[in-house]
């Protein structure tokens, strides 16, 4: 488990180093939101986490239990397109109870009884962010699977690179090869609003959430927000330009919310285009 310097730059809203540029910024950290027993070297897992890694656990065994009743997944709205306090309202009794049994004990104030909830909330939107990433890197890894898979069988009929540029050829392989996985250039977007929301939660006042993402910045740009030349200090590359707002703002709310506290801290975002 790795503690926390005095200011740190966060990868966003990315948690796996797989989907960030390969060396782009060595000292740049990925948050671990306590799934798994140990965390890897260039992970931050803060130490106060209020949901251990067998509560984490369950909770999303029964997000997929509770997924399950949907039969078409875009009907399953509340993780992309609504708040996090949404989805926490609307999903199983049991999500509910084991976010809130832990902190209704009568012990310690009630404001830091709520406190300590709602930063299990937090967590909750954060691991079902890692969670889904996970999967969206397995299906990755299918498909490039199935790919291969299909590149050797056509060796082994004779196949050769002219034969697949035929049209016929081409459409059945690329039909025979899709998994239903991010492939060929596609794209799954993660609920990043979200995300910006939660991470206030855990990280300290002079950390950096550090965004690669153009469409993010754009979405950000259309929102008025104003970024200008990041500090050198930071360790950035150069052009790199940053912002400081509080975290509702960057993920889009109109309005400061009164039952979500870490999304009215600020925070600082670096975008690196």
């Amino acid at each position: 488990m790795k503690t926390k310097e005095s200011s740190m730059l966060l990868a966003f809203p990315y948690m796996h180093s797989y989907l960030f540029p390969e060396d782009l910024i060595p000292s740049v950290r990925f948050f671990d939101p306590g799934m798994t027993a140990e965390s890897l070297p260039e992970a931050f897992r803060p130490d106060d986490l209020p949901l251990d890694p067998k509560t984490a656990t369950a909770l999303i065994n029964d997000s997929i239990r509770f997924g399950e009743q949907f039969k078409d997944p875009g009907e399953m709205a509340y993780f992309g397109a609504v708040t996090a306090d949404d989805y926490y309202e609307g999903s199983s009794m049991s999500i509910q109870a084991q976010l809130t049994r832990q902190f209704d004990d009568g012990q310690g104030e009630k404001a830091r009884r709520e406190e300590r909830e709602a930063r299990a909330r937090a967590q909750f939107v954060l691991l079902l962010a890692w969670f889904f990433e996970e999967r969206m890197l397995e299906l990755q890894g299918l498909e490039e699977r199935v790919k291969n898979a299909w590149s050797a069988m056509d060796k082994g009929l004779g196949v050769d690179d002219e034969d697949r540029l035929e049209p016929g050829v081409a459409a059945h392989g690329g039909t025979e090869s899709h998994t239903g996985g991010a492939s060929d250039g596609q794209e799954v977007q993660l609920p990043w609003q979200r995300i910006v929301e939660a991470l206030p939660a855990f990280i300290g006042e002079d950390d950096v959430l550090v965004c690669v993402d153009d469409a993010i910045h754009a979405a950000w740009e259309d929102l008025g927000i104003e970024f200008s030349p990041a500090d050198a200090k930071l360790g950035l590359p150069a052009g790199a330009l940053a912002a400081r707002q509080p975290a509702w703002r960057f993920a889009g709310r109109r309005i400061e919310p009164a039952n979500l506290p870490p999304a009215r801290r600020e925070v600082t975002v670096a975008v690196i285009r």
